[in-house]
């Protein structure tokens, strides 16, 4: 049994509503903490970076995941290897134009309802200038 169409626009819109919601949150705690904004919801392309920010000479890309409690497939979980290489291009290709001779990291921001959880940042350093 399929859903009308009316429905599944309704759950998209609030899934993306969700999903800005839950950036707009990551921001203000990473702002919290010290962290500089220096792109948000970024295109690159095809594809789009979530928020790139800084603190000192660290550059770093913050992908955010959002579902509602008690979802079948947890944010935690919700980033796929092709994901993580689209991300790597797209920051790739940023770096292109502006680039970044401090560290860079990445780091994974997942959200279930009100509940948040911040993942090991991983270095990415192997995308920054080579001299």
């Amino acid at each position: 049994m399929s859903l009308p169409n009316r429905t599944l626009s309704q759950r998209g819109r609030r899934a993306r509503a969700t999903g800005r919601l839950a950036e707009r949150a990551t921001l203000w705690v990473m702002w919290l903490r010290g962290w500089d904004v220096v792109a948000h919801n970024l295109k690159m392309g095809r594809f789009e970076l979530d928020l790139l920010l800084t603190r000192g000479a660290e550059l770093r890309l913050i992908e955010v995941k959002a579902r509602r409690p008690g979802a079948w497939t947890t944010a935690d979980i919700a980033l796929s290897y092709e994901q993580r290489l689209r991300l790597q291009l797209a920051l790739r290709t940023y770096l292109d134009r502006v680039p970044w001779p401090g560290n860079i990291t990445f780091q994974r921001v997942s959200w279930a309802g009100r509940r948040v959880r911040f993942q090991p940042w991983e270095s990415w350093d192997a995308l920054k200038i080579q001299r």
